[in-house]
C-alpha cells in the first residue's frame, strides 16, 4: 500500500496534521522530511508514505501541473490494482483521469453544506460524478438522493462506514489515566454557518439554569458567523476560536461529558466518529446521515435542527444521569472498537 497526502499552504493545519512551515520544494517528497509527522512513526509505515508538496496553491499553475504530471508518472510506475481517492479529481487534475477505471472515490460530502457551495465546486463534482466509475458513500440514507441528483447509476455506488479516528486515541494515549466526572459539554470542529452554534449557545443558557455547574466549550477555527457578544461574558461558555491540535482535542474529549453537533444540515460527521473514538456520546440534530450514525438512547440523542429548547432538554437529561452516560460510553466502546463498526469489520467490507 502506498499513501500520498496532498499538502498546500491552505492545508498545513487540518485534522491531525499541524505543519509549522512548508518545505519550499514543489515535488513529491518522503513524508519523513516533515518532522511534525514523526509522532505517527509508531502508527504508520513511512516506507511508502509520500507528500505531494504543492507550493503554488493554484491548481492550474504550470508548477502545479508539473507536480501532478510527476504524480501520474509515479502511479504508472507503481501500477496499482486499485486507487482510493478521498476527494474528487478536479478539472485541472486531468493527468489523473487516465486512472479513473481503477479509482474509487470516497464521497465524504455528497452535497455542499449551507454557505459553502461555489461554481467551481459544482463544476468539479459534476465532472467527477459523470466520469467516475465507482463511488463509496459513507451512509445508506443519501444513496437515492446522490444517484438522482447527479444522475449516477446505483450500480456505481458502494456503501461503507466511517470508522473511529484511531489517530486521536494514539496521540492522546497519555490521558488514559484521567477519569473524573465532568459536566462540560464540548462542541469541536470547523466553525461554519451550517454548524448551528448560535442555537447551542442559546440552549446553554437554559441548561445552566437547570445544571448550574454545567459548562460549554466551543473549540475550532473559522469565522464566528453570528453575534457572539451576548455570550462573551458568560463564565460557563468558553470559545476557543483557533485550530486545535489533535493532542489537545484528545484531552478535551476525554475530559468532557459528551459532545454536541447542532448542525442545521449535514452529510455524515467525522466529529461524531471522533467523539466515539474516546467513547463519548453525542447529541446531534437529525439531518443528513447523522440519524444513521447515532443509535437513539444508546450512543446519544437525536433532536430536530434549529430547536434550542429540544437541544437544552437533551443536554440536561444526559448531564443529570451519570448512569446513562456510563452505559452509553460502554456501548460505544463495544460497537466501535470490537463490533460491527470497528475497523476490522470495515476493512473486511473494503476487501470484499
Amino acid at each position: 500500500m502506498y499513501y500520498f497526502m496532498q499538502l498546500a499552504s491552505y492545508t498545513l493545519h487540518k485534522i491531525c496534521i499541524d505543519i509549522k512551515e512548508m518545505i519550499p520544494e514543489n515535488n513529491i517528497i518522503p513524508a519523513s522530511r516533515y518532522r511534525e509527522l514523526d509522532k505517527f512513526h509508531g502508527y504508520l509505515d513511512f516506507k511508502n508514505f509520500y507528500i505531494i508538496n504543492q507550493t503554488n496553491k493554484k491548481q492550474i499553475a504550470p508548477s502545479t501541473q508539473r507536480l501532478f504530471f510527476k504524480f501520474s508518472r509515479m502511479i504508472k510506475k507503481i501500477h496499482p490494482d486499485i486507487i482510493f481517492s478521498t476527494s474528487c479529481y478536479e478539472f485541472a487534475d486531468y493527468w489523473l483521469w487516465q486512472f479513473r477505471n481503477k479509482t474509487r472515490f470516497i464521497v465524504n460530502d455528497p452535497f455542499p453544506h449551507s454557505g459553502e457551495s461555489s461554481f467551481r465546486r459544482s463544476v468539479n463534482t459534476s465532472l467527477c460524478y459523470h466520469l467516475g466509475k465507482k463511488f463509496i458513500l459513507l451512509n445508506n440514507k443519501q444513496v437515492d438522493k446522490f444517484a438522482s441528483y447527479y444522475h449516477v447509476d446505483k450500480n456505481k455506488i458502494i456503501v461503507s462506514k466511517l470508522g473511529t479516528d484511531d489517530t486521536m486515541r494514539y496521540l492522546a494515549k497519555d490521558n488514559e489515566h484521567i477519569n473524573k466526572p465532568s459536566k462540560n459539554v464540548l462542541f469541536f470542529g470547523r466553525i461554519s454557518p451550517y454548524k448551528g452554534i448560535e442555537y447551542l449557545c442559546e440552549a446553554m443558557k437554559t441548561v445552566h439554569e437547570a445544571v448550574p455547574e454545567a459548562t460549554l466549550t466551543i473549540a475550532g477555527g473559522g469565522n464566528v458567523y453570528f453575534d457572539f457578544t451576548p455570550y462573551e461574558n458568560l463564565n460557563y461558555i468558553k470559545l476557543i476560536n483557533r485550530y486545535v491540535p489533535a493532542e489537545e482535542l484528545g484531552h478535551m474529549l476525554h475530559d468532557c461529558a459528551f459532545s454536541v453537533c447542532p448542525y442545521t444540515d449535514a452529510t455524515q460527521s467525522g466529529v461524531i466518529m471522533t467523539s466515539f473514538t474516546m467513547d463519548k456520546p453525542v447529541i446531534a440534530t437529525n439531518v443528513g446521515g447523522l440519524g444513521e450514525m447515532i443509535d437513539e438512547g444508546k450512543t446519544g440523542y437525536l433532536i430536530p435542527p434549529k430547536d434550542p429548547e429540544a437541544l437544552a432538554d437533551a443536554m440536561i437529561k444526559l448531564l443529570q444521569d451519570e448512569d446513562t452516560l456510563m452505559e452509553m460510553s460502554q456501548t460505544i466502546h463495544h460497537i466501535y472498537q470490537e463490533g460491527v463498526f470497528s475497523w476490522d469489520q470495515i476493512a473486511k467490507e473494503y476487501i470484499s
